[in-house]
């Protein structure tokens, strides 16, 4: 992911305004969240004054389990991770430990929202949801991956590791 990328979109129902605005609240702090509208009023390409045949196969859009949760009122919550982290590094633990504990994730299931150092970290990888156990796994990860803790340890494995010299002591002058 590159900087400016956001790791988790949140999707609210149409009629979730004040849902929204609480959310969009609750990760303002948080620049890689974005909490939206769901836009959607239709199938977009159901024109009646079309000449030429469909070129796109299929629709795109459409996501049976998102639809349910917005159709019932429920937002949901896309982590756009692009790859895994592997959580029995001592280094990545001790990060998320330490550095990203304040920062919030949210649960889809339970329609809420945790900190990093509420959830329970028995198995390395696994992060269940401190109300209702799912696994918040994805989630950790699509944080973890543009979390400006996570970008600088990055950045600094692929410099060239610094060599600190020990300074000899200066020659000393022959006496006489």
């Amino acid at each position: 992911m590159t900087d400016g990328e956001r790791s988790i979109l949140i999707v609210v129902p149409r009629n979730g305004h004040e849902t929204c605005r609480s959310l969009s609240h609750t990760f303002a702090d948080d620049s890689t969240v974005q909490v939206i509208v769901d836009r959607r009023l239709g199938n977009r390409r159901a024109r009646a004054d079309t000449h030429r045949p469909e070129r796109r196969q299929g629709e795109r859009r459409i996501r049976p389990d998102a639809d349910a949760e917005l159709r019932v009122d429920r937002w949901i919550a896309v982590p756009r991770a692009s790859s895994q982290i592997d959580w029995r590094d001592p280094d990545a633990r001790a990060i998320l430990f330490l550095c990203c504990g304040q920062h919030i994730v949210p649960c889809q299931r339970c329609q809420n929202t945790y900190r990093l150092a509420w959830i329970s970290r028995a198995d390395p990888g696994v992060f269940p949801c401190p109300l209702c156990g799912s696994d918040l796994s994805q989630v950790v990860s699509a944080h973890a991956q543009v979390c400006s803790y996570w970008v600088d340890r990055r950045a600094a494995a692929k410099r060239p590791l610094t060599r600190v010299g020990v300074h000899e002591p200066p020659a000393q002058a022959a006496t006489g």
